[in-house]
């Protein structure tokens, strides 16, 4: 039936004309289904294919890092940065990196980055410092999406890194004209396996590897430095750069090559971001010289993921004063523990007596070795794996900043700091883990729970230190958290306790995490 202004059914065509009744995976099997169907199909599959590769590459290419900062300073000298997938960061700012060359397969790519006011010509200050961590990240993810096609290698990657450092100077000085300070910075940035580097100033970035294995026994770590401490005057091009721009280079204290500018300043920082009183023209103050770069030194690694390099460690100048071979002693001692190795090299650097108003900021990133297990598992299998219930047995010290800093075992408040509780739990976890090497697990088939009975040195200390009331059960139940589940985990003790947790197979040490409750060290019995 139709009527004056109205249409014919005869005219109207559904999207199913033709295909009524017909089950989806028919019309695939004829090559029937419409085009619009099939390109969603196409897409979707795509789609999947894309975040399959995405996590096989997270799956072998993982790291572990974490931060600690120590120091009674008056403002935040240190600033630091940790994108673990700046892929991510890339998409929410809409900005399109490259995807061919070192950059195909998605390639995992994260930074670790630290900018220290410390590191400067003028004096500490906070300013330059906060500036370029909150404005690094668009400029680096700008200057890699401006990569030719065709140009995605190494040189192009170092490049965008020189570039922008150049650009975080300009921003200070140009954009910022409060901003009369200045600040050294150290960057790291992972594509898959290849290490970029960049460091400007007294910062200090380290490549920790492994040591040579002479039959039974392995020498200890190399620490190898990237920057190679250019806080001194120590290059020959940046002496010749000051003596051209007008500069003059005298002996100062403890042998540091030092020199001045027009306003009767000395300094002996040889590179830094900011500093406007060292930039001549570039800094807009009248009568000043340019005698200090921006430029940091570069590098590229191709990296032995866990097996020869094992970790990245990222430094503020008065960390760097410490010697990195006992940086590198305690990474191993520590070994896949961030937290627990970044705060005790910064705890170390904090106890010298010229750091005493110093601000030591460490951060520490562990190369995961390749599980290829990862890989192989369906991912039905891995959810499944995800979703079981672990048991834990734990250590936890409370201190002052907890939801409830008193002590149940011994029915007194808490006044500790969380420094300090971290620093007991440091030395705990490492009278543990040096047991844990003396003892022999049962060998051929896995250990059962039976095998990781409380040993002598864990009853002993969560006896003297847990201030929960697991501390007082009995026999092999001390300590012991029972059954968890996921969410139990999460809703209990929060989101980064519960992925910490799931990381360790039985028998192993957790490092140092932080809950509601306080910071706890912990071992997975089952």
């Amino acid at each position: 039936m139709s009527g004056g202004g109205g249409s014919s059914g005869q005219n109207f065509c559904s999207s199913n004309a033709g295909f009524s009744g017909t089950p989806l995976w028919k019309l695939k099997q004829q090559g029937q289904l419409p085009n619009h169907f099939q390109a969603a199909e196409e897409a979707k599959a795509l789609q999947a294919q894309e975040q399959r590769e995405e996590e096989e590459a997270a799956a072998t290419l993982r790291v572990v890092v974490d931060a600690v900062s120590l120091g009674r300073v008056e403002y935040n000298l240190v600033r630091h940065l940790i994108v673990k997938d700046l892929r991510k960061v890339a998409a929410r700012s809409k900005i399109s990196l490259p995807t061919t060359g070192l950059f195909e397969n998605k390639a995992p790519l994260q930074l670790f980055a630290l900018f220290d006011g410390q590191s400067s010509a003028e004096g500490p200050g906070p300013m330059a410092a906060e500036c370029c961590a909150k404005t690094l990240l668009p400029k680096l993810l700008r200057n890699m999406s401006a990569i030719p096609q065709g140009y995605e290698n190494a040189t192009f990657v170092k490049a965008c890194l020189k570039k922008a450092f150049e650009d975080l100077d300009k921003e200070v000085l140009r954009n910022q004209p409060s901003i009369q300070d200045g600040c050294g910075g150290a960057v790291a940035l992972l594509v898959g396996e290849k290490l970029f580097t960049a460091v400007c100033g007294k910062c200090e970035l380290v490549l920790i590897e492994a040591g040579q294995r002479r039959g039974v026994k392995q020498d200890p770590c190399k620490a190898v430095s990237m920057g190679s401490h250019q806080g001194s005057w120590s290059i020959p091009e940046d002496q010749k750069f000051l003596v051209d721009n007008g500069g003059m280079v005298f002996p100062g204290e403890n042998g540091k090559l030092m020199t001045s500018n027009p306003q009767g300043h000395t300094t002996a920082v040889s590179r830094s971001i900011g500093d406007r009183a060292w930039k001549g023209s570039m800094g807009g103050l009248p009568g000043s010289l340019k005698l200090v770069r921006s430029v940091p030194e570069t590098r590229y690694t191709d990296l032995s993921w866990a097996e020869r390099h094992v970790a990245l460690m990222l430094t503020s100048a008065p960390v760097s004063q410490i010697p990195t071979d006992q940086a590198s002693v305690t990474i191993a001692d520590f070994e896949q523990k961030p937290r627990a190795a970044s705060g005790e090299i910064a705890s170390r650097a904090a106890t010298v007596p010229q750091n005493g108003q110093a601000q030591c900021t460490t951060i520490v990133a562990f190369f995961v070795p390749k599980d290829d297990k990862l890989i192989a598992e369906p991912a039905a299998k891995r959810m499944k794996k995800e979703a079981e219930s672990v048991r834990l047995r734990h250590i936890v010290v409370r201190h002052q900043d907890c939801s409830s800093p008193f002590d149940p075992v011994r029915n007194v408040p808490v006044s500790r700091s969380a420094q300090e509780a971290e620093a007991i739990l440091r030395q705990a976890l490492q009278e543990l883990i040096l047991e844990a090497k003396t003892i022999k697990l049962p060998a051929g088939k896995k250990p059962s729970a039976a095998a990781f009975q409380p040993t002598p040195k864990f009853t002993s200390l969560c006896k003297e230190l847990s201030e929960c009331n697991t501390a007082q059960k009995g026999g092999g139940m001390i300590g012991d958290l029972g059954w968890l589940q996921p969410d139990e985990l999460k809703s209990r003790f929060g989101p980064a306790f519960s992925e910490a947790a799931k990381m360790l197979n039985p028998g192993q040490w957790s490092d140092l995490a932080t809950s509601e409750m306080g910071i706890h060290i912990f071992q997975r019995i089952a």
